[in-house]
């Protein structure tokens, strides 16, 4: 998917482009999904919690169509109505199925929706947790770049899910590299792992007091999932501190319907896409 859609969560994305700018951002709060094809929408891709745009009732699905009376060309030109750098109210023309609807949106700074998200935004505009210490920050980033430069990675679980969705499972995919002698956390969903505190690029010494360095595929497959509901025991390293977190596995299909995603025809496509918009989705 996401070589044909691009997925922009307002508050990043005005703040990424400009790295030399120091000037607050006033957002609304939601994210913006747009096609590359002429004849797809801009989607409402997600609205964060307690923000502007859910107080205002937007949902996501929602097709936004105008910005204070203008027609959209399109997701940039959309991101440049919505994103501004004071506190000023947009006026929003949306459709929900076969209804269209106008809404009056408050704004608020970047930085109050990313604090309330559990983000941070460090002074070279990089997004981390907003509890993330200088020494994780920079452990992050070891992974990222050892990561970058590997060529024998390994993924368990690519594109977050298990094929099997009946499986139980933590609610990450897995990195094996460095000849097997790291697995790492991968990309991971809205899941067990994640609210329990694991994050990404930890380094998983133990599963269930089992070590998985130096296993195959196929074994790591069945150390990190389960047939049947089960209890998890993952003992990481993160910037040279161990810490242990437990927590009870979650069905891959659940975990796919609670991030608002499904399968089609192999590919990860959002649960609230209508039928007639799924080529934008090809």
């Amino acid at each position: 998917m996401k070589n044909f859609f691009v997925l922009v969560l307002l508050c990043v994305l005005c703040i990424r482009s400009s790295s030399q700018e120091t000037q607050q951002r006033y957002v609304i709060g939601v994210k913006l999904l747009g096609g590359h094809k002429a004849s797809c929408p801009v989607f409402v891709g997600g609205v964060s919690k307690n923000s502007p745009a859910a107080k205002a009732g937007i949902k996501p699905g929602d097709r936004l169509i105008a910005v204070d009376g203008s027609a959209l060309t399109g997701l940039q030109d959309a991101v440049q109505r919505i994103v501004s750098t004071g506190p000023k109210p947009v006026t929003l023309q949306l459709a929900r199925g076969e209804t269209t609807y106008t809404v009056k949106v408050e704004s608020e700074g970047a930085s109050t929706v990313l604090q309330r998200d559990g983000w941070k935004l460090l002074p070279n505009r990089e997004l981390v947790p907003s509890d993330a210490t200088a020494a994780e920050i920079q452990y992050q980033h070891g992974v990222e770049k050892a990561l970058e430069n590997e060529k024998y990675a390994t993924t368990l679980f690519p594109g977050h899910y298990p094929a099997n969705k009946q499986l139980y499972y933590p609610g990450f995919e897995v990195f094996i590299w460095d000849n097997g002698n790291q697995v790492t956390v991968g990309g991971i969903e809205d899941g067990p792992a994640s609210k329990a505190g694991v994050r990404w690029g930890d380094r998983i010494l133990g599963v269930d007091s089992v070590d998985p360095r130096g296993r195959s595929v196929t074994e790591l497959e069945s150390l990190f999932s389960s047939p049947k509901p089960a209890t998890m025991t993952l003992l990481i390293e993160r910037a040279e501190v161990r810490k242990t977190y437990s927590f009870e596995l979650a069905q891959a299909a659940i975990v796919l319907r609670d991030n608002q995603w499904q399968v089609i025809n192999g590919r990860l496509v959002p649960l609230w896409v209508p039928e007639k918009y799924l080529p934008c989705f090809e």
